[in-house]
């Protein structure tokens, strides 16, 4: 500690020697009297007005290490003038004195007083991590931080690390005398820029996206300077569900020595129900070891369910008609540049709510460039809606307003009107109107479905009842398809489907008419490869990835109808 000392006087002493010399901020007066009439005076010796943020006044009781009380300054100090922290008990002609109070000011004469800036010490009153017994020696005074006022001197210009020279520089004066609220100091000096006084982490960006159900996204952290301690700063989610990033808890980000990057992992595990977009919101906060939060201290995160379609167009819901009893219909159009095979499509609909589908319909036929498909329920007006139906269905086409309606292209979501998962109570709101005793048309200008429910209220036009136009869309024409991967291709029949296929192995037998069936696969030998029996359900899961890529022959027996569909398996 000698050393450390005597190298530091001498730096001291070689700067007050040359011109050009610059200064800090500094204790100016130190009161520590009897009771609570405790308190601290900070000078700006400087040609400019110092914004106070990231100075901390430190108190390290008893010999402590570690600051027992860290008290942030938010002021500005004009060139000149002083900034003084009292104890909040203090009698009532010091605290009129006082700009501000802090429980910094329960300082006893053994007790070590830091300012701080950023993670550089200015300023000490005392040793830190020394107990001097009752208080510290100040000039000839053995006891001079106890019971006693200390005024800096005047030709005093910077703050000191080491109180063996600071000890030099103070007037000691009775506990009952003070010259609080003013400091006959140096001016004009200029401020000192020769060490880092704030290391400032922010996000960088403070922004950012993920599109999907699972996975990971990383933020970055990035401080101003590198210092030659470690440093860190907690992560604290502000706001948003935790579960949509695994069940967050703050997280503590730790610099390295001489480092200025670091990055926090997130997993991401989006509670998609719906199809909602959800915003979370994570906060720089707890710096340690005197690291200082910068402006650019929050940080946004945008989920999305599904990655947005570009410039491209998919089917897509074109008219919904709920009308009163069993005038219900859906249209279906086509804005793409080739006609659409309908096989692997279906309509979805979800009921009071339920996560799961209610009902499902499988489409087939091929819609044709600017066409439309229409279901209406078997029960609807003989006038009015059933004449403009390509097909009549009681199963999705008995919703209510409450209900949420997908389109989907094998296990792809590709519009939905709604919000799956989710109960409205009577309705959907969307906008002038709702989906309850209403016909909703899809603006002219839609060229894609959309996953999103926020999104798609604003693309409908909203009807009373009655005002349709089944059959026929006035919507974009030959737009550039969008790929679906929700099917790379279905092999079907009146019996059964197959999707997807090709395949790795892997795929699904969709029995159309019955919930149990016997199936065998067949390679181009005719020999028997693989087979499985499903008793009760119409889905059929296959996982038969052992079998060597090729063309296999599929033959499904329900009851006495025999299918076979061709296989294509690629690895």
């Amino acid at each position: 500690m000698k050393k450390i000392y005597a190298l530091f006087l001498t730096s001291v002493i070689t700067v007050s020697l040359f011109a050009g010399s610059c200064s800090t901020l500094f204790f100016s007066e130190y009161i520590e009297g009897s009771g609570n009439n405790k308190a601290i005076e900070i000078y700006n010796p400087t040609l400019a007005a110092v914004n106070t943020t990231g100075y901390r006044v430190l108190l390290f009781t008893n010999g402590s290490t570690s600051p027992s009380v860290s008290f942030y300054l938010n002021a500005v100090i004009a060139p000149g003038d002083v900034y003084v922290i009292m104890n909040s008990t203090a009698n009532p002609t010091l605290l009129a004195l006082a700009d501000t109070v802090s429980g910094v000011a329960t300082f006893t004469g053994n007790d070590a007083v830091a300012l701080v800036h950023g993670i550089d010490t200015l300023d000490v009153i005392g040793i830190v991590g020394d107990n001097p017994g009752i208080a510290w020696q100040v000039d000839t005074f053995t006891l001079g931080t106890t019971n006693r006022t200390l005024v800096r001197k005047s030709n005093v210009f910077t703050g000191t690390k080491s109180w063996a020279f600071g000890a030099t520089q103070w007037t000691v004066l009775d506990s009952s005398l003070n010259q609080l609220g003013a400091h006959s100091g140096p001016t004009g000096q200029s401020l000192c820029s020769a060490s880092p006084y704030d290391t400032i982490v922010n996000f960088s960006p403070i922004s950012g996206s993920f599109s999907g159900v699972n996975g990971s996204i990383t933020l970055d952290l990035g401080l101003n300077v590198s210092h030659a301690s470690s440093l860190s700063v907690d992560v604290e989610l502000l706001s948003g569900n935790a579960t949509w990033v695994n069940n967050y808890t703050t997280q503590t980000v730790t610099f390295a020595a001489n480092s200025t990057h670091q990055t926090l992992p997130l997993t991401i595990t989006n509670d998609t129900t719906g199809q909602l977009t959800h915003t979370l919101t994570f906060r720089l906060t707890n710096p340690l070891n005197g690291l200082v939060v910068g402006t650019s201290n929050i940080y946004t995160l945008t989920l999305t369910p599904f990655a947005p379609v570009a410039d491209c167009a998919t089917l897509f819901f074109s008219e919904y008609v709920e009308g009163k009893s069993n005038n219900k219909a859906l249209e279906i159009y086509n804005p793409t540049s080739a006609p659409v095979n309908l096989n692997g499509y279906s309509v979805q609909v979800y009921t009071n709510g339920s996560a799961t589908a209610s009902n499902t319909l499988n489409l087939d036929g091929i819609l044709n460039v600017g066409a439309t498909y229409v279901i209406a329920n078997t029960q609807s007006d003989s006038v009015t809606i059933k004449p403009d139906a390509d097909t009549l269905s009681n199963s999705v086409s008995n919703f209510n307003g409450d209900d949420a309606i997908a389109l989907v292209y094998g296990s792809a979501l590709v519009d939905v009107i709604g919000v799956i998962g989710v109960d409205p109570g009577t309705s959907w709101s969307v906008d002038t109107g709702t989906t309850i005793d209403h016909t909703l048309i899809r603006n002219s200008n839609v060229t894609s479905g959309t996953t999103s429910w926020p999104v798609s209220t604003t693309q409908w036009t909203v009807y009373s009842f009655g005002v349709d136009s089944l059959g026929a869309h006035n919507g974009p024409l030959n737009q550039a398809p969008c790929v679906i991967n929700g099917i790379t291709a279905v092999e079907s029949n009146n019996l059964v489907r197959v999707y997807p296929n090709p395949n790795n192995g892997k795929f699904v037998i969709e029995l159309q008419n019955a919930i149990a069936a016997e199936i065998k696969l067949f390679d181009m030998t005719g020999q028997l490869v693989y087979t499985i029996k499903e008793t009760s359900s119409n889905l059929v899961s296959i996982d038969a990835n052992n079998l060597s890529a090729g063309i296999y022959l599929a033959e499904i027996k329900t009851g006495n109808q025999i299918s076979r569909s061709r296989i294509s398996v690629q690895h």
